[in-house]
């Protein structure tokens, strides 16, 4: 029996995989003490990139998310492994979507993206210095890039425009991030 906090796990199975998530139901002994099941989804990590040009322009893609069935505007970024470099990732990611290369990245750290009910985590990252090349897009990808004012990019995130978690957070990020070097105050 496995503890986890105050749970235990008796037993767990993989009721689904296939090559980007699998979901894995834990047989538990709930805080209360009584049996129950507890669902977790594996999909990978997220490598994610808000790119920023030298007219300080966010780099957003229209993207049809399958989901929700609509178009959403988002930042570059996609899935990876434990055996991938969270920024080797991202770069690639970046690289793909918008045909873009960096040469400046900063960290802006990691956040869980459903941690309820996922053990996905998202590595964010700042790029600047920025050439421009061609994409790489996959079969499923039907994105549209746009370059939009920074500052026009966070008021998308505050009126709802940007509903993307891995985006809200980081554009909100590197918003912080340039604000607390003085960057922000130049541009805002």
């Amino acid at each position: 029996m496995e503890k986890r906090g105050p749970w235990s796990i008796l037993r767990s199975e993989v009721k689904y995989r296939n090559p980007w998530i699998s979901v894995v139901e834990h047989q538990v002994l709930r805080p209360d003490g009584k049996p129950g099941i507890y669902g977790v989804i594996d999909a990978g990590h997220n490598a994610a990139t808000v790119a920023i040009d030298s007219g300080f322009n966010a780099i957003l893609l229209d993207e049809f998310v399958f989901p929700f069935g609509v178009v959403q505007p988002q930042i570059p970024s996609g899935q990876f492994r434990d055996d991938e470099d969270p920024q080797v990732a991202a770069a690639r990611e970046l690289l793909e979507e918008t045909g873009i290369a960096a040469t400046s990245w900063v960290s802006l750290g990691t956040f869980q993206l459903s941690g309820g009910i996922s053990t996905q985590v998202s590595h964010l990252f700042l790029a600047q210095e920025l050439s421009f090349g061609e994409r790489r897009l996959e079969g499923t990808e039907q994105i549209e890039m746009r370059k939009v004012p920074v500052v026009d990019a966070i008021a998308m995130c505050l009126d709802g425009r940007i509903q993307d978690s891995v985006s809200l957070v980081g554009l909100l990020r590197a918003a912080e991030w340039l604000r607390q070097r003085g960057i922000w105050q130049e541009q805002a």
